[in-house]
Parts: C-alpha cells; sequence; structure tokens
C-alpha cells in the first residue's frame, strides 16, 4: 500500500540531526536549541498550546529548565518517513533537589532542509511540573 507508513528503526545512520537535537535539548541552553529550528517553527509540548516562532520555544523551554537541574534524553529508537522523525526516548529530568523522575516520550519531528520546522512532544510531564519535595 502506497500510503502505509514505512518505519524504519535506526540509531545510527540518521541522515539528518536528529540525535543531535536531542543533546543540545540535555544541554538546557534554549536559544541554542531553538537555532536547530526554522524561524516560524510549529512546536507542541505536551497538552501546552501550539507555539510557533523561535522566540515563543525559547520562553517556553527557559521556563521548564527553572524547574529541573538537570534533562538527559535515552533513545530507544528513530522511526523515519520521508522528512520526518518519531523518536522514541526516555526523558530523566533531574529536579533542584538531585531527584531524578523518568518519563516515556515519543517526539515527532518534521524537517524543511537540514531545520526542524514542526516538531512535537507527545508526553506527560504533569510529574516533572507539580512536583513538590518532600
Amino acid at each position: 500500500m502506497s500510503n502505509q507508513f514505512n518505519l524504519v528503526f535506526d540509531l545510527g545512520n540518521m541522515t539528518k540531526n536528529v540525535e543531535d537535537v536531542f543533546k543540545v535539548a540535555d544541554k538546557m541552553d534554549a536559544v541554542a536549541f531553538s537555532e536547530l529550528l526554522t524561524t516560524d517553527v510549529k512546536f507542541r509540548f505536551s497538552n501546552n498550546d501550539l507555539w510557533t516562532g523561535r522566540e515563543a520555544v525559547i520562553s517556553g523551554l527557559n521556563y521548564l529548565f527553572s524547574k529541573i537541574n538537570g534533562l538527559r534524553h535515552d533513545l530507544k529508537g528513530i522511526y523515519v518517513k520521508g522528512v520526518g522523525y518519531a523518536v522514541e526516548a526516555i526523558a530523566n529530568y533531574t529536579m533542584k533537589d538531585g531527584k531524578v523522575i523518568s518519563l516515556p516520550v515519543v517526539s515527532v519531528l518534521k524537517y524543511r532542509g537540514s531545520s526542524v520546522e514542526d516538531y512535537r512532544i507527545y508526553m506527560d510531564i504533569s510529574p516533572v511540573m507539580t512536583y513538590a519535595p518532600s
């Protein structure tokens, strides 16, 4: 069938900079991360409203980064369809008190050239955003 997804599992031979996107995200530098995006990027994080443009992404990510001390993604799979990628991962958030909260996540990235033009993060971020140290 021509409209079936042809999913490929590949962690070693990506033709795009998908893995680098997560490496930059893990540095928690919203400005550096935004440089991987098109200027008119469409970005949705969890159940938040759609963010449009780099400045909106920087603002939203800086808010998240203010809540945590660290971020590390363990990539489990990258699935390819045309210029789009679905990335399965475990996102490990280090809270201000050192506790690590690990959450499953799937991110969908669509590229225009070498920049991400559409980025969707599917996860329940509420354990991080509502965390209160005991």
